[in-house]
């Protein structure tokens, strides 16, 4: 792992650390905008501008112990990376911790995914504007394109919520959800892994997306829908397609990088 820079500057040993946080700063397969590789970075730099108390869950982030490992090495071969990743996230949920991953595309979701279910069944929630269930694109059946395809493979169950881009005969496919029915479509039972791409945020707020998209959803609903899942046993999140190139003023960062405090505040704030 590598990288100097630590999330909203905090770093609990891992020994004492509830949440571990890494970055994947994978851009391989892109299809339009680049920048991906570059948000890991970006994000932990622009978490120094938030604080660390979240008023909407009660939650000092300070007190939950977020332990920061850095990045997977950017120059490994694409499918390195990817055992990289899902290696960590196996490492970490072994030890009974937290993983929360940013990208990077959002193929690197695939191992993050296979790592949780490797040990029993779990079910996905992503957010995206796009469905990304192709079974290959260009070529390649592991791809940003194909990985909610290869995800629900692995899953138990996936649910898609603000999808408003289809490829072909993909609105027909039973993946997908109104954002106030989201919660009823998953099982309580089940432990869930939540993967955002950020293009699901509408383009007016988040611009600095690999594949912007009109009529996403506010800010403010991607936080309803954290309560909304605040009743499930989520395991372990991912932030992915953050193009910090395409948003100069680095708002799209601090946006990544808040909607990860909330997230974590949400989850994982209580003990």
């Amino acid at each position: 792992m590598i990288g100097p820079l630590k999330f909203l500057g905090l770093d609990a040993p891992w020994e004492g650390a509830k949440v571990v946080f890494f970055g994947v700063p994978l851009e391989r397969t892109v299809s339009w905008r680049g920048g991906p590789a570059q948000a890991p970075t970006a994000i932990r730099a622009a978490s120094y501008s938030i604080e660390i108390y979240s008023r909407a869950f009660r939650c000092d982030l300070g007190q939950v112990g977020i332990c920061d490992l850095g990045d997977v090495d950017v120059f490994l071969p694409m499918e390195e990376m990817l055992r990289a990743a899902g290696e960590e996230v196996r490492r970490i949920l072994g030890a009974g911790k937290v993983p929360v991953v940013v990208g990077g595309e959002h193929t690197v979701t695939l191992p993050l995914v296979q790592a949780a279910a490797a040990s029993g069944p779990v079910q996905v929630l992503a957010l995206d504007a796009h469905t990304d269930l192709r079974d290959a694109y260009e070529g390649e059946r592991i791809a940003h394109a194909t990985v909610l395809r290869r995800v629900s493979e692995v899953a138990e169950q996936l649910v898609i919520v603000g999808a408003r881009s289809f490829f072909g005969e993909e609105a027909d496919e039973p993946f997908f959800a109104e954002l106030g029915e989201a919660a009823q479509r998953l099982d309580p039972r089940l432990p869930l892994w939540l993967t955002i791409d950020l293009d699901a945020l509408d383009p007016s707020l988040c611009p600095g997306v690999t594949n912007p998209e009109p009529g996403g959803l506010t800010y403010r609903e991607a936080l309803d829908l954290f309560r909304a899942l605040q009743k499930f046993r989520v395991i372990g999140m991912d932030l992915v397609e953050l193009a910090p190139p395409f948003d100069p003023s680095g708002v799209s960062a601090v946006t990544a990088a808040k909607l990860l405090v909330e997230g974590i505040a949400a989850f994982w704030g209580s003990s």
